[in-house]
């Protein structure tokens, strides 16, 4: 399944992208940040620049990324998304 996961450089990001890789998912991993760009693909990310509080630039983004499923801890943004949106505290996330 190819998962998007927004903020995936962020604490729960961190633990959930290495899961779903492991899983078999295809996961696309968005950061603000370039310079954390690496260590999530080290994660086993697609990893994509993304502001995720920039509407237009979302969508685009989730677009491209064409996605089954988004995880997502901003629920304003659900809209922009056009796939089954979940936020962290919807999954069950266990430590690594």
């Amino acid at each position: 399944m190819r998962v998007f996961v927004a903020g995936a450089s962020g604490a729960i990001g961190r633990r959930l992208v290495p899961q779903l890789a492991a899983r078999g998912h295809d996961v696309v991993a968005t950061t603000r940040s370039p310079e954390k760009l690496d260590s999530l693909r080290a994660l086993g990310a697609e990893a994509v620049v993304m502001d995720g509080l920039d509407a237009a630039p979302v969508g685009e983004t989730v677009a491209t990324a064409d996605p089954e499923v988004v995880v997502s801890d901003s629920p304003a943004q659900a809209a922009a998304y056009g796939a089954p949106f979940f936020t962290s505290r919807q999954l069950a996330i266990s430590a690594p």
